[in-house]
């Protein structure tokens, strides 16, 4: 592949990344993206097809990356509610200090149903992980049996309420472990049987 063209897609999804956050999904144009990145307006199109097209393509391309380092190192050998609460922990680290994770879970719910399956699809790995961590706990004995579609949605209710108090907290970095903590807690709490 063109190096060159390469490298110009990554200055893309940089400056989107930069354009959303401060300015939000919704009052951000193409234009604005094709500026920050040092390129024509119209260039951005030989890209893109759209605005929904490049944030779906910017998930799906860092989004796999990030899922892997989150579940890398879980522990393996301990209990399903320990690994959990882990997996809580570096959910609500990431959705509260990471740009990719922000904007996942503040402007995805805003795309077109095409773009969010894109996404959900591009995330599997983690929705597949918290499945697994809840059977095998549900079979261990240390979660009640609850209908899995509702636990997955509590599950992701209070890692997007803990991680976006991270994110509008005056200092993110010095609260993150405390919400990220509080969330694994209430949640596990929840769970047992």
């Amino acid at each position: 592949m063109n190096t060159s063209r390469d490298q110009t897609r990554q200055d893309l999804f940089a400056a989107a990344i930069e354009q959303f956050l401060e300015f939000g999904f919704h009052n951000t144009s193409h234009a604005d993206i094709a500026g920050a990145a040092g390129i024509g307006r119209t260039t951005f199109y030989e890209y893109f097809s759209s605005m929904e097209s490049l944030l779906v393509e910017l998930v799906e391309a860092r989004l796999p990356m990030l899922s892997e380092q989150l579940l890398v190192s879980l522990p393996l050998d301990e209990p399903a509610d320990i690994r959990m609460a882990e997996l809580v922990v570096r959910m609500v680290e990431f959705v509260g200090l990471d740009d990719v994770g922000l904007l996942l879970h503040t402007e995805v719910p805003r795309l077109s149903d095409h773009s969010q399956n894109r996404i959900r699809l591009a995330h599997h790995d983690l929705a597949d992980a918290f499945v697994d961590l809840y059977l095998a706990g549900c079979e261990s004995g240390v979660f009640r049996r609850l209908p899995p579609r509702f636990v997955g949605r509590l599950i992701n209710d209070v890692i997007m309420a803990a991680g976006r108090e991270v994110k509008e907290s005056p200092d993110p970095k010095q609260v993150v472990h405390d919400y990220a903590e509080a969330a694994a807690t209430f949640l596990l709490a929840g769970l047992q049987p």
